[in-house]
């Protein structure tokens, strides 16, 4: 029987890691005043920016050449970053133009760490056998082992210092007293998840007007590893004065304390639902009504207690103009199924259901029957799944679907 624990455990820590080192080059790129990928990639020549998006998504450790493509486009310290690239994937980073030996007529051969991972690997170089060269190759392997004993102590203290908690329930002393300094969010053009193709976009200043609810698109939308407190979504997509904006979102690993959402139109948006499960990540759903009209230059501003990540997505619904109703419920991973019914919400006929679900690890959330799926944010195992219907008769509703994840889920009924 193969012990399948150990290699869980090294995925969830090379998960952290990458997300940990996504951290810091998302730090490195607010500190260079936030610049688009696209203009990174420019500056940096031979990198796209999707390339660059992907290394501070926090899906992968990216490589060294993406990395220092994504320091020299921030201006950051390339030598610095070297090192950190380094501890995080307990390699060296392959130098670009390597010293040469002497003497001339024993060529240097490549290591695995210098090789790209798609070259086959030479044949070993025949050396002299003699007392001089056992020696030397003696103290090489000595010293190559001293610097790999080091870059594996650095790679493991940094995977220690940023490795989740799992505890249950958090003690007043897991949250910090004072959050750190507010964060921003890094997305900017085309670097959130833009509207899916085919939304419907109608003309910014006409007036809802349809009869029945109706989803019309998601004009903001993002998810980071990023431990802040604060954070500010662009709106990339113009929403319609009258229509209603439904924020769904998903805290990492949070603690206790107040969420608000804000624009800058300033909409009062109220909260809708809330449920926060064993592991300390805490679903959410906020509501704001007959908005006036937003455009590209507008922004949602969200604020929220101290948290490893965070997903949030914005969407514009049509129709609706009160929240009647809301049932929450949360529950561990193994299971088949995600569902709100233990304590379900009253639905009458022509009433929206907005219902989301938000995963760590095992399979993502996918909703039942009858419901329409919107776009999923994903952060490595993490998801937030939202899904909408409109109901077709009075009576009891819940949201309901399968999922083998831990996961909390919100159901809110809109009129």
């Amino acid at each position: 029987m193969v012990d399948r624990e150990p290699q869980a455990e090294e995925r969830e820590q090379a998960r952290t890691a990458a997300e940990s080192f996504a951290a810091e080059l998302c730090r490195l790129r607010r500190e260079a005043g936030q610049p688009s990928f696209r203009t990174m990639a420019k500056k940096a020549g031979s990198i796209s920016h999707t390339t660059l998006y992907e290394a501070a998504s926090g899906s992968r450790l990216p490589s060294w050449p993406t990395t220092r493509a994504y320091v020299q486009a921030c201006g950051g310290d390339e030598a610095e970053w070297r090192r950190r690239w380094s501890a995080a994937t307990g390699r060296e980073a392959a130098p670009e133009n390597p010293p040469t030996r002497t003497p001339p007529a024993v060529p240097p051969q490549p290591t695995a760490s210098d090789r790209p991972a798609d070259e086959p690997s030479a044949p070993p170089a025949v050396t002299p056998a003699g007392p001089s060269a056992r020696g030397h190759r003696l103290w090489t392997h000595a010293v190559a082992l001293l610097v790999g004993a080091l870059v594996g102590v650095c790679s493991t203290l940094g995977v220690l210092s940023f490795h989740e908690p799992v505890a249950a329930a958090p003690l007043p002393q897991d949250c910090p007293t004072e959050d750190p300094a507010p964060v921003r969010s890094p997305a900017t053009d085309v670097d959130a998840a833009g509207p899916p193709a085919g939304a419907p976009r109608p003309a910014t200043e006409q007036p809802a007007t349809a009869a029945d609810p109706a989803w019309v698109a998601r004009p903001a939308a993002d998810q980071q590893a990023l431990p802040g407190t604060d954070v500010v979504l662009p709106v990339f997509s113009p929403v319609v004065r009258g229509d209603a904006l439904v924020v769904t979102m998903m805290l990492t690993s949070t603690c206790p304390g107040s969420v608000t959402v804000t624009d800058t139109r300033g909409d009062p948006f109220e909260t809708a639902g809330d449920v926060t499960d064993s592991r300390r990540h805490r679903v959410l759903v906020f509501a704001a009504f007959g908005v006036p009209a937003l455009t590209t230059a507008d922004s949602i501003h969200v604020t929220y207690p101290h948290a490893s990540k965070y997903h949030i997505a914005v969407d514009e619904f049509r129709g609706i103009s009160v929240a009647r109703g809301t049932a929450q419920a949360h529950g561990p991973s193994g299971g088949t199924t995600f569902t709100t019914s233990a304590t379900p919400a009253t639905c009458a006929r022509g009433d929206l259901m907005v219902g989301t679900a938000g995963t760590n690890t095992g399979t993502a959330p996918e909703f039942g029957t009858g419901w329409t799926a919107l776009p999923v944010l994903a952060l490595s195992s993490y998801r937030l799944t939202t899904a909408y219907q409109v109901a077709t008769a009075d009576g009891p509703c819940a949201a309901t679907g399968r999922t083998t994840s831990q996961w909390g889920a919100v159901l809110t009924v809109f009129h």
